[in-house]
């Protein structure tokens, strides 16, 4: 056999076609497969599969130079679009007529077809499809909203002709139902990797109040806004923005609804992992307040990292005060009291004004025995309050106060009044104290007694020695 159409001594391949009839297994369509057997003058002749030989058109194999791109014992694959006639194959639509015929056979069987987006117009784009003029509606085009329309002039893609007229003369074709499909394709791929626990890439698909919907390939998936960082987030918007690329880590999957929880936080690792290389105790810290309960105010410290100011540990009325300031987590000074990395607790106190982030603020030195000064912090039914240092408060119970049986504690030692007293013990390491007023005023009292005997021997001494001296002066006369 001769390429470029030479003579042979056998049939040729239209009558050796003809003898056995077009094979009845093929549809149009079908996409399939065969080796090049001979080179025509207009035709190339492709053996598909032992079962029939198909007829692709010369002219669609050449090259922009004009050059056959293959040659015999070449494989090429190729589209059927006709069986009646002969087993006809295409890989691209021709122009005129027969390109009607084929875009006939691509609107039945559903074959995408080449085409370039020539211009815009109203309600869509005027679209060239094998030499022929089709319109894509808008909505047609993406499987999302279109912004700007200029930006697919000159473009070429794949669509599927939707509506053919005809005499051939209306086509309408669609990008969009390729790209849904090709979304289903991959949608199965992708849900047969989305397991807990698995680490994906996908792109931010919208941003919500509540999270953000992540596609992971034709599949979307939820980060809720508690799980987009450690930091904390008041506005997913101002953290991930539509079309970003991301990583998730999968935390769920609802079989019954076929929600999918995910998670950017799993992935950034345990911030408590740290906490001891960037805190200590009493150290001064700037902070944000979080929120404010009954017990409390919790401060964000590091990104994942709150810290509790305790009530105990705020001024008289102050709760009030910082819940207004949650409302736009206003800064803070604290100091850290105690680190628990296993418990992930960390207590804080507030720091004292003129204290800057890094100071260290040492506590008083309480041990049994010891007479401390504070200021009363708050009066109870069972005692008083006294506020010795920054985390360091004790109590003095009404029986240690060493007033008179129902005396105003209220009245008589209002919040601030400063008060010394004993200490009588320590427990908690230190975070539990029990003061005694009534033993250190008995230990002044003591001590101013010693102090004016002292000062009477002193006073009889000087005066005896006085007498003795005015004596001797008198006895020399």
């Amino acid at each position: 056999m001769a390429e470029g159409g030479g003579e042979d001594s056998g049939p040729s391949f239209a009558e050796l076609l003809e003898q056995q009839g077009t094979p009845q297994a093929f549809e149009v369509g079908q996409v399939v497969s065969g080796q090049v057997l001979q080179i025509g003058n207009d035709d190339v002749f492709v053996d598909v599969s032992g079962k029939g030989e198909g007829h692709i058109a010369k002219s669609e194999l050449l090259d922009d130079a004009g050059e056959l791109t293959v040659k015999v014992g070449d494989t090429v694959e190729a589209t059927v679009v006709d069986v009646q006639r002969e087993l006809r194959l295409s890989r691209k639509l021709l122009a005129g007529a027969h390109a009607r015929e084929s875009l006939r056979a691509a609107a039945e069987s559903g074959i995408p077809v080449q085409g370039k987006v020539a211009g815009v117009i109203k309600g869509g784009f005027e679209v060239t499809v094998a030499g022929l003029r089709a319109f894509c509606p808008l909505s047609q085009m993406e499987a999302h909203r279109i912004e700007d329309q200029s930006a697919y002039l000159n473009q070429v893609y794949d669509f599927r002709v939707t509506e053919l007229s005809e005499d051939g003369r209306r086509i309408v074709v669609s990008r969009r139902k390729l790209l849904e499909a090709e979304a289903r394709v991959r949608a199965e791929e992708t849900r047969a990797k989305i397991v807990p626990g698995a680490v994906l890439p996908g792109h931010v698909a919208s941003v919500t109040d509540f999270g953000a919907f992540v596609d992971l390939g034709g599949v979307s998936g939820l980060v809720h806004v508690s799980e987009l960082s450690h930091k904390r987030i008041d506005r997913p918007a101002d953290f991930v923005q539509p079309g970003q690329a991301v990583s998730v880590k999968v935390l769920k999957v609802d079989g019954k609804t076929g929600k999918i929880a995910l998670s950017m936080k799993e992935l950034e690792g345990d911030p408590w992992a740290t906490v001891a290389d960037q805190l200590r105790p009493r150290q001064v810290v700037d902070g944000r307040i979080a929120r404010v309960t009954d017990f409390g105010v919790f401060v964000e410290l590091l990104p994942g990292i709150d810290g509790l100011v305790h009530v105990s540990e705020l001024p008289h009325g102050a709760l009030s005060k910082m819940k207004e300031a949650a409302k736009s987590h206003a800064e803070v000074a604290v100091i850290v009291l105690e680190i628990d990395p296993k418990k992930r607790r960390i207590s804080l106190s507030l720091a004292p004004k003129g204290l800057a982030a890094g100071d260290v603020v040492e506590g008083t030195q309480v041990a049994v025995g010891n007479v401390v000064t504070g200021k009363v912090e708050s009066i109870q039914p069972f005692g008083v309050t006294l506020r010795l240092g920054p985390g360091q408060a004790g109590l003095i119970p009404n029986s240690e106060m060493g007033t008179p049986r129902g005396t105003d504690h209220a009245k008589e030692f209002p919040p601030g009044t400063e008060i010394s007293a004993e200490v009588i013990s320590v427990e908690q390491g230190g975070r539990r104290i029990r003061l005694s007023r009534q033993r250190a005023i008995v230990r002044e009292e003591r001590a101013e007694v010693e102090r004016h005997g002292r000062s009477t021997q002193a006073a009889s001494l000087s005066t005896f020695g006085d007498l003795l001296a005015k004596a001797q002066r008198d006895k020399r006369r």
